[in-house]
């Protein structure tokens, strides 16, 4: 379905040919980005003219990105990167070439279950991601070969990961998991001693 302002503006459910698993829109809500079973990235731009009833047209496909299905997706604030993960890897995609790999499969592949969530850094420095491993790790884009992992860190898996905004120079992960926890993380120091 889709929504604006509480409202469903979709024809309907709109179905796909493919089980969709995950989902984005970008800030302007002018694309929406479906990661399927099918080990594809669908991008689908939308189509407003006819207000009462909002279509999803594909405008591109992500294929060979992902040789499991896509269960997180996750747009960079300023909307010029895509992450994207399936039981082992994260990937990152351009935008603005054209959904180029700017980290292919096979790079990112330290999770050892399902990943089940991302989050960009407000600065889009630092991605992070959990996982059904109850793993949490960090990534940088400049320092591709390094990472940050903190084990343990929900019983059950990762459910979702959010970066604060902060007034000061601190960095503040959140993150639920499935023991009904939600933990708040100060990821300042490992962030500059592996990336910095």
């Amino acid at each position: 379905l889709v929504l604006k302002d509480d409202e469903i503006v979709s024809d309907g459910i709109i179905s796909f040919p493919y089980n969709a698993l995950s989902v984005c829109v970008s800030a302007d809500d002018a694309t929406v980005i479906v990661g399927g079973e099918d080990c594809k990235i669908h991008i689908y731009k939308v189509d407003m003219s006819d207000p009462s009833s909002v279509v999803l047209k594909e405008d591109h496909v992500i294929e060979n990105g992902h040789l499991k299905a896509v269960h997180a997706l996750e747009l960079s604030h300023d909307g010029k990167m895509l992450a994207s993960a399936d039981v082992r890897d994260v990937c990152v995609w351009s935008v603005d070439e054209g959904w180029t790999p700017l980290v292919a499969k096979g790079r990112w592949c330290f999770h050892t279950q399902r990943i089940t969530c991302l989050a960009w850094s407000n600065d889009d420095a630092v991605l992070a991601s959990g996982g059904n491993d109850d793993s949490i790790y960090l990534w940088s884009l400049s320092k591709r070969m390094k990472r940050v992992h903190y084990p343990f860190a929900h019983r059950g898996g990762i459910s979702a990961l959010e970066f604060l905004d902060s007034s000061d120079n601190a960095t503040t992960l959140v993150s639920a998991g499935s023991d009904a926890c939600i933990c708040q993380w100060d990821v300042t120091a490992d962030i500059a001693s592996k990336f910095g």
